[in-house]
């Protein structure tokens, strides 16, 4: 299942061109979630409604978001403080469409309030049909290592399923929580960051099969220009190629020699010139040979 980036609410109420753009999928990665964030709950039922009608199969609304600009306007792990607001929320998504309704959320706001179980129990209540628990707080962040045990506490506690978030940077960890954990899925985030074979590897992990492992340096540069390819075909490419910038350094990490070629993913402009990027540091590693 692809779940996609956070939407806001109110951008999709006022048509935000830039917010509905993020709405977009391809019918291949069906099942969509879309995720969603907002504190009004009848600007978010109206969302909802905007989502579904967009052909989503799932709406997810976040409480899990520790970045300050989402929190600071009471949105994402905030609302975790608030549970009377939250389950208006919940109310008014529920009601609003027909698609099934989940939530991402994290363990709690600190570790003085860790409250996931009560926000767990009160989403099953109100008609929520799936959770997904990040077992950090929102103090922690992405700091620490993430607690599975509150993920197990809390499969223990409702009947609706729970997907499993945090720290799932390999096929074996992916096997780990589920044995761990009970947990019904797993979700990958930050691992699949320029490296999307993870998805591969654990899917064959989980049905018994080896390990493919990581593909070969050629490959990782065929997914990555289609990624380009996939990128300008949405945004265009002088867009798609400021964006690239980033998503270049992830695809490299950890690659032989990368480090002097860092500056020049900061001056790509076009698709030919992520082409040339590879062809050089390709040219490079040959000679070195």
């Amino acid at each position: 299942m692809v779940v996609t980036e956070m939407v806001s609410v109110e951008g999709m109420v006022r048509d935000n061109r830039k917010t509905m753009s993020m709405l977009r999928f391809r019918p291949e990665e069906r099942p969509v979630s879309m995720q969603v964030f907002g504190r009004n709950p009848e600007t978010l039922s109206e969302a909802c409604r905007i989502v579904a009608d967009a052909g989503a199969d799932i709406v997810d609304i976040n409480l899990g978001c520790p970045a300050k600009k989402i929190v600071s306007k009471s949105g994402g792990a905030a609302l975790l403080k608030d549970v009377k607001l939250t389950e208006s929320l919940f109310i008014a998504a529920v009601k609003a469409v027909r698609i099934p309704v989940s939530v991402k959320y994290r363990s709690g706001w600190d570790s003085e309030s860790t409250n996931f179980i009560e926000i767990g129990k009160l989403a099953e209540g109100c008609g929520i049909s799936m959770l997904t628990l990040h077992p950090r707080t929102r103090s922690s962040g992405f700091k620490g290592q993430a607690d599975w045990s509150h993920i197990r506490t809390l499969k223990e506690a409702v009947s609706i399923p729970v997907i499993g978030n945090g720290d799932i940077t390999s096929p074996q960890d992916a096997v780990d929580m589920i044995d761990q954990t009970r947990c019904d899925l797993v979700m990958i985030g930050r691992a699949a960051m320029g490296a999307p074979w993870i998805f591969r590897r654990v899917d064959h992990v989980l049905k018994g099969l080896p390990d493919p492992g990581e593909p070969g340096l050629e490959t990782k540069i065929s997914i990555c220009l289609r990624f380009a390819r996939l990128m300008i075909e949405d945004y265009g490419e002088r867009p798609a190629c400021f964006k690239m910038r980033k998503q270049l350094i992830w695809f490299t990490r950890g690659w032989k020699g990368i480090s002097k070629y860092r500056p020049e993913m900061f001056t790509i402009e076009s698709y030919d010139d992520i082409v040339g990027f590879f062809d050089r540091y390709m040219n490079c590693q040959e000679q070195m040979v």
